[in-house]
């Protein structure tokens, strides 16, 4: 299974276009802060295999365009071909963080967040650490094998953390960094980290 992870789009719907129609995957994923309304409308043909969540700079328009598009999982969970996805938005991460607890261990393949957990590729340019311990209680709790989020624009990457979790920050779209990640039930993530070539 390939899943193609954008984050941080900051509604560069060209960017978001040209990953979409160039890159091969199964499985879309957004891990917020894609801003503007018409650029959330680009998954409009991608839905049946997406979801996404809202960034801390989302408003309630962006919010509802993708919870009309289907792809919306801000403290819910989404099964997509064989995999199960669970997600805390940028909005309102105390109730996500909630309803996401209430869940059963090994029920979560892929955790998709906003915001990175605590001390996990969350170093700001000016050497502060911003990631939210709520997030990674989150992930401790349901030990995911995947964990997608952005928001730190400067800490792309990717690393194992816990039990085995891989984390991943493809970086922002907004620069034309993605990641695609091979994953199959079982199996070790293989992750690819990209950037669109410019014209």
């Amino acid at each position: 299974m390939r899943l193609l992870h954008v984050s941080d789009v900051h509604c560069a719907t060209e960017n978001l276009s040209r990953v979409l129609t160039e890159e091969s995957y199964d499985i879309v994923v957004v891990s917020g802060d894609v801003e503007c309304v018409e650029t959330a409308e680009v998954l409009k043909e991608y839905s049946e295999n997406a979801v996404a969540v809202t960034g801390n700079l989302d408003d309630v328009s962006v919010r509802r365009t993708l919870d009309e598009l289907g792809v919306l999982i801000d403290g819910r969970i989404k099964a997509i071909k064989g995999l199960t996805f669970a997600g805390i938005g940028g909005l309102d991460v105390k109730s996500d963080v909630g309803s996401l607890l209430k869940l059963e261990q090994g029920r979560v393949d892929v955790l998709v967040s906003h915001y990175p957990p605590r001390r996990i590729l969350d170093r700001t340019w000016a050497g502060v650490r911003i990631g939210l311990n709520e997030v990674l209680q989150v992930s401790r709790a349901l030990k995911p094998a995947l964990h997608l989020f952005g928001h730190v624009h400067e800490s792309p990457g990717w690393v194992s953390y816990g039990e085995g979790t891989v984390a991943v920050n493809p970086g922002p779209l907004l620069r034309g960094r993605y990641a695609v990640i091979h994953y199959d039930r079982g199996s070790m993530p293989r992750v690819e980290l990209k950037v669109l070539q410019t014209a």
